[in-house]
């Protein structure tokens, strides 16, 4: 009966072994599968960088170039600056060059009659 008994338990070792061996298998299998989906994904988000990056280079050498003399955009800006001009539908604020000076000389005359009272 023992002989029995272990020749029927080596077949369902093997099938033990052999189901371990399977599931490793499939599940290194499944994270080789995982990884080389998350590089393809990385390459494209890196390429997608690499775009957003040179758009943000032009976009900033674009900007950071002095405008002409003749172009519309030079003229525009200076004619809003030295003329106080706007466009229709616009509210231009315009303040005073001159108004710390008069804040100045309103207190040195305010200290000054102060002074005069003591």
């Amino acid at each position: 009966m023992q002989k029995s008994l272990k020749f029927k338990s080596k077949p369902r070792r093997k099938f033990y072994w052999f189901l371990l061996v399977f599931c490793l298998l499939a599940f290194v299998i499944g994270l080789v599968v995982g990884n080389i989906e998350l590089a393809r994904k990385r390459s494209a988000l890196e390429n997608n960088l690499l775009d957003l990056q040179s758009q943000l280079e032009r976009a900033n050498k674009t900007a950071n170039q002095p405008a002409t003399e003749s172009s519309p955009a030079y003229l525009e800006k200076t004619a809003r600056e030295q003329l106080n001009l706007m466009k229709p539908g616009e509210n231009v604020v315009a303040f005073p060059e001159k108004l710390e000076e008069e804040i100045d000389k309103t207190e040195g005359l305010l200290q000054k009659i102060k002074d005069k009272l003591k």
